[in-house]
């Protein structure tokens, strides 16, 4: 089976829309996960 670049771009095209919207919100992406990770651990 053969996968050549015209099979290749549309994904390599999705995932870096997702790294550039990831680090374009980082700090908004980040601080997302900390709240979530806060609020679902007991010892807080």
């Amino acid at each position: 089976m053969y996968i050549g670049p015209d099979a290749l771009m549309p994904l390599a095209s999705a995932l870096a829309a997702i790294a550039g919207f990831l680090l374009m919100f980082w700090k908004r992406v980040v601080g997302a996960f900390k709240y979530l990770f806060r609020k679902k651990s007991p010892e807080a």
